[in-house]
């Protein structure tokens, strides 16, 4: 029996490999993005039972939103994947402008909260679910011209140590602009969470 699937960041990159697979899968994907022209093109792609919706996850209010809405449609989601990040342009972080820094943390940090915030307690009360915030290879170790998204991600690696439900699926090399990623490693991440789905649900 297909699951709900929450993706945020469903627009492009590892977030639309993940969609087009879950779907693919028989499995149905509530998804957002920040473009709307993007979220438009998915609609018309996947259509319905598929629920797509522009949003920002760095937006509270939006999220909270969305939240209202697909609550109201949906029972709560089956598992819920933080995937939405941006990476800051190579630079030192002394060079790095407090506007481009703050929107990474916006994104890469508080858009995972703001989620969990609006997302989860419908999934507690149901006493079932599953969280995955995607970290990196960077989560744990560091480069130093990419030093907000480094501590983004380790941030990222915390909340799933705090929440119990971490899933390592190895490091995995994609480019978020372009469908140029490793399918291997999307097939792999696909049949790690579908996994978990079918034994945790």
């Amino acid at each position: 029996m297909g699951k709900r699937i929450l993706i945020t960041g469903v627009s492009k990159g590892l977030g639309y490999a993940m969609s087009e697979g879950f779907i693919a899968q028989g499995h149905t994907v509530i998804g957002c993005a920040r473009s709307s022209q993007s979220i438009e093109k998915m609609k018309n792609s996947f259509g319905t039972p598929n629920d797509f919706t522009t949003v920002d996850v760095a937006n509270e209010q939006q999220v909270k939103d969305w939240a209202k809405e697909v609550l109201a449609k949906y029972d709560p989601p089956d598992i819920v994947i933080n995937n939405a990040a941006i990476i800051n342009y190579p630079a030192p972080l002394w060079e790095i402008s407090s506007e481009e820094f703050s929107r990474l943390i916006d994104i890469n940090i508080k858009g995972v909260v703001n989620i969990i915030r609006h997302f989860v307690p419908a999934m507690v009360q149901k006493q079932q679910g599953i969280i995955v915030n995607f970290s990196s290879g960077w989560g744990r170790s560091t480069s130093p011209e990419v030093a907000p998204y480094c501590a983004s991600k380790w941030a990222n690696r915390r909340f799933n140590s705090v929440f119990g439900a971490r899933i390592t699926c190895g490091d995995g090399s994609y480019s978020t602009e372009s469908r140029d990623y490793s399918y291997r490693y999307v097939e792999y991440l696909l049949w790690r969470i579908s996994s978990l789905l079918y034994i945790s649900v």
